[in-house]
């Protein structure tokens, strides 16, 4: 089906959601059937007994699998073979992921790979005949596809040279990097294919097409392939388990027969071989690299595992290049906001230093218009709605809107009185900057009215099948264009976190401010102190700034004491999967690499020496990054053993000598004083190294019974206080006023002895 049509996303949002209702619930990871080229033999941890089994037993182990359960592995299979599956057991733990455990010669002559892992409770042991050829070197073909997609310049060209290099090794006809939309749907970002294959490249898809559970298989198994989508599935015998009664749980199986949706769904698309690697990054599941054939394609396992570890690689390229690109951004940002900051101080009304300049709001979040509400007075800048719309809008964003930041790219949906003013205002970025009654700065973008074209219907994505109950695929695959209206350009990630920077900004901004008045008022009240009805207005404005001071004091310690918070929670989780995961991963690698070497022949050792070197460097890498985010050491040993390494760390990077007296006792102290104290460290030996031209530092550390001291010095040029203007003076007092916000949270204090070329001395004083 093709056609246009104009909605404004309602109906259609929907129909999708009652699709993805009726696809999440199969239960593809337990389908008690197996794709029939393999056979699944399912066995006894303790006993290698044969507890189940599947697939093409007759023609790979010369018995048909009803006669299997209750048999040894021994009786299938020779000595040497289950003492190596026993082997594997014993030696590599739990087995998660399937491991190649060896390659036997079949009872129909035929050379099958056998790949062992552990799930429900038993040991799967699942066996691949091999019906195409090896590739050679599988590590040096991965070297070569990874040479070339490293070439790409940005996000875009990357995911066609992902696209071109999987084709060029696997031979699909048709191979496509699809990425997934913040709305749950896909998009063909990249595509390489067959002269002679229909193009898909563009086109969006439906949520259901890949429903909820089919992606976190994708986050459990890198890779999926169906060799042969025509296929009738051979079911597991029996197919629960007579120990449990559960069915086997085939999430990291090799051969595990998919979805009947989804062989259906191919058949409607005339692709006859499937395969699926995935984009990981992050944690979260980015996209596919989707590959379809219009013949069977039966790829080896090594070839397998090159497209898996190519996947794994790409993924982290992928991310490191989208970090950069976002690293870019947040730097330009930054020096938009240091210049908001000199025009706020300098200007008498916050408006004006907010907008009347250059760069403004407008330069720090892109958006049409931008507006302030202060007071009850509304300032504009560039396309917004009217004062009278916007003094509506502020009323619903009191009783509707929490507190902080809140953003919509479809304000009209939430807030139908938008849709008067939907030209110019249907996203909505909004900080609030007091309590009630509520200051607001507000971003508006204009309604984009964006043409989606479709892979088919996108309401119509699934139907019920004959019998009811079954759901089939569309069948039409033909472009179906979709105007969206009523929706904004999406506001990213990065515009939420400038939003909440400039919140606390303006905050510190209004408490100064909140100062000056308060002693404004008070001069005055000291010169009409005889006039006692005056003196007392004045007590009452002065009570009631006051009282004020302590909400915006209050919220801006609570807003300082969260992103702290925050910062050092992200800096563990960071630290933690670097660790944990991409740290295990490059130990697998190597691990992988040791193995190889065994099997492989001299003259390709030396090359495969130097992949471990890399491997190894990498590693080193990974810990090292690790521990500069969050050292694991001051969770799990405390704040001496971390201010050791962050010492003999910075000593080792820079030309000056540290002088280090720890007087802890191996003390532990409160969490948040020991994390305290080691950021003031780091961020005093950053400043000196960056502005102090020192030879030496001095670090003392104590703790009595009522207080934690610490004191750095150093031999440098030092400064003066009383110049806060000169030449790289506002960089080292940002990172001064850090200290003094970070020790404020634990009730500590900073003092300070300076002067030019006398070096510097920081005192800290914390209470226990």
């Amino acid at each position: 089906m093709s056609g246009d049509q104009n909605q404004s996303g309602n109906g259609f949002d929907a129909a999708i959601a009652l699709d993805l209702t009726h696809c999440d619930r199969e239960p593809i990871h337990i389908p008690a059937s197996v794709q029939p080229h393999g056979a699944l033999l399912a066995l006894d941890p303790e006993t290698l007994q044969i507890i189940q089994a599947g697939g093409d037993t007759a023609g790979i182990l010369g018995h048909a699998p009803e006669t299997l359960p209750g048999r040894d592995l021994q009786s299938c299979l020779p000595r040497d073979l289950e003492q190596r599956v026993k082997s594997l057991l014993e030696n590599e733990g739990p087995i998660v992921r399937p491991l190649h455990a060896f390659t036997l010669e079949t009872r129909d002559g035929r050379t099958a790979d056998a790949l062992v892992h552990e799930s429900s409770g038993l040991v799967v042991l699942e066996l691949e005949p091999i019906q195409e050829s090896n590739p050679e070197d599988a590590l040096s073909l991965m070297q070569s596809m990874l040479l070339r997609v490293h070439q790409a310049t940005t996000p875009t060209a990357f995911c066609q040279s992902i696209a071109d290099e999987v084709r060029r090794v696997s031979g699909f006809d048709r191979v496509m990097v699809y990425r997934f939309l913040p709305d749950g749907s896909g998009m063909v970002e990249a595509e390489a294919r067959d002269g002679g294959v229909e193009s898909f490249l563009g086109l969006h898809y439906p949520a259901s097409d890949i429903p909820k559970q089919a992606r976190e298989l994708y986050l459990k198994n890198w890779i999926r392939l169906i060799p042969d989508a025509r296929y009738k599935p051979a079911p597991i015998l029996p197919p629960l388990n007579p120990r449990d009664g559960r069915p086997l749980d085939l999430s990291h199986s090799q051969i595990r027969s998919v979805s009947p949706i989804h062989l259906k769904y191919l058949a409607n698309m005339g692709v006859t071989a499937s395969m699926s690697l995935s984009i990981i990054l992050d944690g979260r599941l980015w996209g596919l690299v989707a590959c379809h054939h219009s013949a069977p394609r039966f790829l080896t396992h090594r070839l397998r595992m090159a497209c898996e570890l190519f996947a794994q690689m790409v993924s982290s390229q992928l991310e490191t290049r989208v970090a950069a690109q976002d690293f870019e951004e947040q730097l330009r940002r930054k020096r938009v906001h240091q210049e908001l900051l000199t025009w706020m101080s300098q200007e008498g009304d916050l408006a004006q230093g907010l907008m009347r300049c250059r760069p403004n709001l407008l330069d720090y979040i892109p958006a049409e218009g931008v507006g302030l509400w202060f007071d009850g007075v509304y300032t504009a800048l560039g396309a917004t709605p009217p004062a009278a719309q916007i003094a509506a809008l502020v009323a619903w964003l009191n009783s509707n809107a929490a507190d902080g930041v809140y953003h919509t790219d479809k304000l009209p949906l939430v807030y139908p009185p938008a849709a008067e003013f939907a030209d110019v205002a249907s996203g909505l970025m909004a900080i609030s900057v007091s309590k009630f009654p509520r200051d607001y700065v507000l971003w508006f973008r204009p309604e984009t009215i964006r043409t989606l074209t479709w892979a088919g219907n996108p309401a119509k994505p699934v139907t019920p099948g004959p019998d009811g109950d079954r759901l089939s695929p569309r069948t039409s695959f033909e472009a179906w264009r979709q105007s969206v209206r009523l929706h904004a350009q999406p506001w990213r990630n990065v515009d939420v976190e400038s939003a909440h920077t400039l919140r606390v900004s303006l905050l510190e901004v209004i408490l100064r401010r909140i100062d000056h008045v308060a002693r404004e008022r008070e001069e005055a009240r000291a010169k009409q102190e005889a006039l006692a009805i005056e003196l007392d207005r004045r007590l009452a404005e002065l009570k009631q700034e006051t009282e004020r001071r302590a909400v915006a004091e209050t919220e801006l310690s609570m807003v300082l004491r969260s992103t702290v918070e925050e910062q050092e929670a992200e800096r563990l989780r960071i630290a933690r999967e670097l660790h944990d995961t991409l740290g295990q991963t490059v130990t697998l690698l190597q691990l992988g690499l040791d193995e190889l070497g065994e099997a492989m022949p001299a003259q390709a050792k030396e090359r495969l020496a130097a992949l471990r070197t890399l491997a190894k460097g990498v590693g080193s890498d990974v810990n090292r990054l690790a521990w500069e985010i969050r050292p694991t050491a001051l969770d799990d040993l405390g704040l001496q053993t971390a201010i050791q390494h962050l010492v003999e760390t910075w000593s080792e990077r820079l030309n000056f000598r540290v002088d280090l007296r720890l007087a802890l006792d191996d003390r532990r102290l409160d969490p948040a004083v020991e994390t305290t104290l080691y950021r003031v460290l780091q961020e005093a030996i950053t400043n000196i190294a960056r502005h102090a031209e020192a030879t030496r530092v001095g670090v003392l550390l104590e703790a009595r019974d009522k207080e934690v001291r610490m004191i750095i010095e150093d031999d440098g040029r030092g400064f003066s206080v009383d110049d806060p203007l000169r030449a790289g003076a506002p960089t080292k007092r940002l990172g001064l006023l850090g200290i003094r916000e970070r020790l404020s949270l634990v009730s500590g204090a900073l003092e300070i002895e300076t002067a030019p070329g006398r070096g510097c001395t920081l005192f800290v004083r914390v209470p226990l």
